[in-house]
């Protein structure tokens, strides 16, 4: 083969190349002015095509998770947008980072569409994947926990809460709701003194949100009213009459201690 053909062969290749570019650009170009435009379904055929041709493309990540939105968030089908993690957790089992993410991404959409057991599936995979966090361990405990309380499995939901309020890791305020959780679920056992118990802790801590203040003291009224400690349940409610996010409910609660 002389020199010129050669030449010739390069440039060919270099302009096809730069040919599959230009549409692969164009095409994603077109499938993000299509999303913004919200004509979601153009927007999902291209990028569904984008995926299809471009097996090692720089922009698949992407491209996968505004596949899960458009799915799960704008069209809210979650058992569709459940089969695209899937989709993704097979492709992305070899990076761990990407892997956690999708799995996390899982185990919300699970809470969010109220199936528990599958949510509890999901977190407790992200718990014993390959270098997992420890605030991917709190975020996992914490969600365990609730799909274990929402399922009625008050036992395990409290070995899960305990789990997280035991981890040393540097976000406070996870903390404190993980330990009213934890409250909640023993009361929900009947163990009123455990629940009493983690309940003060959590109100001796610094800077807790009014809000969850204001339900830790609910909380902590309940259980004193179930001990027949109606005098202590009726100062909590009276310290967060204006504070708890319902006041009619604690003015009911009042109403009926001081009869």
């Amino acid at each position: 083969m002389n020199r010129s053909v050669l030449l010739l062969l390069v440039m060919v290749i270099i302009l096809i190349s730069g040919c599959m570019q230009s549409e692969t650009e164009d095409e994603l170009s077109r499938a993000r002015k299509a999303f913004i435009n919200k004509e979601y379904t153009e927007a999902e055929r291209f990028y569904q095509r984008y995926l299809r041709d471009n097996d090692d493309g720089a922009e698949r990540w992407k491209v996968w998770n505004r596949l899960v939105e458009i799915t799960g968030t704008v069209r809210g089908n979650k058992n569709r947008a459940i089969e695209l993690l899937d989709a993704m957790l097979l492709e992305y089992s070899g990076d761990s980072a990407r892997y956690r993410q999708i799995l996390i991404s899982k185990g919300n959409m699970f809470i969010e569409s109220g199936l528990w057991s599958e949510a509890t599936i999901a977190w407790s995979q992200l718990l014993s994947a390959p270098e997992v966090t420890i605030d991917e361990e709190a975020t996992a405990y914490a969600n365990l926990g609730k799909a274990y309380l929402m399922r009625g499995d008050y036992g395990l939901a409290v070995d899960a809460f305990k789990d997280c309020r035991e981890l040393e890791y540097d976000n406070p305020e996870h903390k404190q709701y993980c330990i009213y959780d934890l409250s909640q679920a023993y009361a929900y056992l009947g163990n009123y003194i455990e629940a009493e118990q983690n309940l003060n802790n959590l109100l001796q801590y610094e800077g807790v949100e009014v809000t969850l203040m204001a339900r830790a003291k609910l909380l902590l009224a309940d259980i004193y009213e179930q001990q027949e400690k109606p005098r202590k349940a009726i100062t909590l409610l009276q310290e967060i009459r204006d504070t708890y996010p319902n006041p009619r409910v604690v003015e009911f609660r009042l109403k009926n201690l001081q009869k």
